[in-house]
């Protein structure tokens, strides 16, 4: 007889067990299948998120899988433990993925990966995230990922989101990348880069 999954045995439920994870190894994650892992990626992302007073747009572990534009998530167990202890996520763009953020679990290797590994991703054709601040040098400068450094391709990037063009940046001229522009964002004007490799 086929034993009947109990709301407490689906709940309790990890991504090590659920994805069959190997440490050291990124697996995809299908955010239609596996929506029992919203609230241990919740907790990656509010970790992550932490010091800016968390994800603008995750408040809930029902807002993790709540974008149906967030179609590409993926993660790595780097500790052996019977769960992710970093995970990515973005769209899928006619320009390749887009990043739209970072869950981790606050370990200082986690945080490595987390830059080593995306740094790698952005350096591939259609591969490509917007950024800012520290972010933003330790990708260019530490870890030499390309700017999208034309105004038209960055505008056709953002799909016609009203953009204030800089170039350099506005406030600090030092900073690499030629493509800084600020736009609204929660009802505040942010300063950002596109960097990576875009298929325009």
């Amino acid at each position: 007889m086929k034993k009947i999954k109990l709301y407490e045995d689906f709940v309790a439920e990890n991504s090590g067990d659920v994805l069959k994870t190997k440490p050291g190894k990124w697996v995809k994650v299908d955010p239609r299948k596996h929506k029992e892992l919203s609230g241990e990626f919740f907790d990656l992302i509010n970790i992550a998120y932490s010091t800016i007073g968390g994800h603008v747009k995750i408040k809930t572990p029902e807002d993790v899988f709540g974008d149906t534009k967030w179609t590409f998530w993926q993660g790595v167990d780097l500790h052996g433990s019977p769960d992710l202890d970093v995970i990515l996520w973005g769209s899928d763009t006619k320009f390749g993925v887009k990043f739209s953020g970072v869950g981790h679990d606050g370990m200082k290797d986690s945080t490595k990966e987390y830059l080593v590994h995306t740094s790698n991703v952005l350096k591939k054709s259609g591969y490509y995230i917007e950024v800012s601040g520290k972010l933003a040098d330790i990708m260019m400068d530490k870890y030499n990922v390309p700017s999208v450094d034309v105004q038209e391709d960055v505008e056709k990037l953002l799909k016609g989101k009203d953009i204030e063009w800089h170039g350099e940046h506005p406030e600090n001229k030092s900073l690499s990348g030629n493509g800084w522009y600020t736009r609204m964002l929660g009802g505040s004007p942010h300063t950002k880069i596109l960097i990576g490799n875009p298929k325009i």
